[in-house]
């Protein structure tokens, strides 16, 4: 009786060469797809790889290529549906060029993000796109620029050699700030982000100019909040500046996470949107769309920024490094909702229909 616990050998590219009647080379050039074979060559050898179980042995492949066909996506926070949103797309594009994406999670330490970037190099990842906690870390700087392969920088502004792809975020704040300001609010508050990242500048950048542009004096320094994009950050924040003696009539919440800490500091306080203060967010999401009422955004199509990065860092490995960089800024629009309401004469916002 056979030994059903045994297994058989595994088929090699030899075995296929001798089921077929070719020679090593011919079956190579077939798996690969490269050069000329006849149609009835192709077929014999085709059929023996499926007769006899035949699989490519990557690791050997990528010793030969020097490359793995592997690529990592580096964010600090994988609980952030942004983040997912841009790597199923990032995904789709690269599975379909041949390439495997592997998701690298580094949380809220700097050193780790360091640490992860060296460990892919040593992997021998094919590339990088890399969504940053911080763009000022020396030590992350430095593995960037040893790392031996295509980088793209996902919505970071980083003196690395590689490819980048951004958002117009300040003018999508400028917008949502302007639109506040036409519903008559001065007393407007931003919260959420971080001056250690492109965003974060961007957004308040955009968010002076509008003042600027409509001749309109600024709100306080205190009504600018922007060190972290933490939901508990973000509550706390807004809920200093809600029960502070002169608050602000709206926030800017400049961030899918902020929102979250935003809502809960205004419910927190007693108060309600649009009655009591407008509010607007920054990214679409399930909480922005299922509020009651549901919550004006600053909408970016982020599976659009995945695939973009993707097709980057495939051209990257295709074109090599001395391909000058690419960046590509994205647009921003306003996706008005019923969060946000004309300033009332005593101060507070009141309903369109007030």
């Amino acid at each position: 009786m056979p030994d059903t616990d045994s297994k058989s050998p595994r088929a090699t590219i030899h075995d296929v060469a001798r089921a077929a009647g070719v020679s090593i080379g011919t079956v190579s050039r077939v798996i690969n797809g490269h050069g000329r074979t006849g149609a009835e060559t192709r077929a014999r050898v085709k059929g023996a790889v499926a007769s006899l179980g035949y699989r490519v042995n990557t690791v050997a492949q990528s010793m030969r290529k020097q490359t793995t066909r592997t690529v990592a996506l580096l964010v600090h926070d994988i609980g952030n549906p942004i983040f997912a949103k841009a790597a199923r797309s990032a995904q789709e594009v690269l599975e379909e060029a041949g390439y495997m994406l592997v998701l690298a999670s580094t949380g809220a330490s700097a050193a780790s993000e360091a640490a992860a970037v060296r460990m892919l190099g040593q992997r021998r990842m094919d590339g990088i796109i890399a969504f940053l906690r911080r763009e000022d870390d020396p030590e992350t700087l430095a593995a960037l620029r040893d790392f031996d392969g295509a980088i793209v920088m996902f919505d970071r502004a980083i003196e690395v050699q590689g490819d980048v792809v951004l958002t117009d975020h300040a003018g999508g704040v400028t917008r949502a700030t302007r639109h506040l300001l036409d519903l008559g609010h001065r007393a407007i508050a931003l919260v959420g982000g971080a001056a250690s990242i492109y965003p974060g500048r961007e957004r308040v950048r955009g968010f002076i100019e509008a003042f600027e542009a409509c001749g309109v004096r600024q709100p306080p320094p205190g009504f600018i909040r922007t060190e972290s994009l933490d939901v508990d950050y973000a509550f706390r924040e807004a809920s200093g500046l809600l029960f502070d003696a002169s608050p602000p009539t709206a926030i800017i919440a400049a961030g899918n996470q902020v929102l979250e800490g935003v809502i809960a500091a205004i419910r927190a306080a007693g108060r309600q949107f649009p009655k009591d203060i407008s509010i607007i967010g920054f990214d679409d999401s399930a909480v922005a769309q299922l509020s009651v009422p549901p919550i004006t955004v600053i909408a970016r199509d982020v599976a659009q920024m995945g695939t973009m990065a993707a097709h980057m860092l495939l051209d990257r490995l295709r074109l090599g490094a001395g391909h000058p960089p690419q960046k590509v800024v994205l647009p921003t629009q306003i996706t008005l909702r019923e969060s946000c309401a004309p300033l009332a004469v005593d101060g507070g916002a009141k309903s369109p229909k007030a």
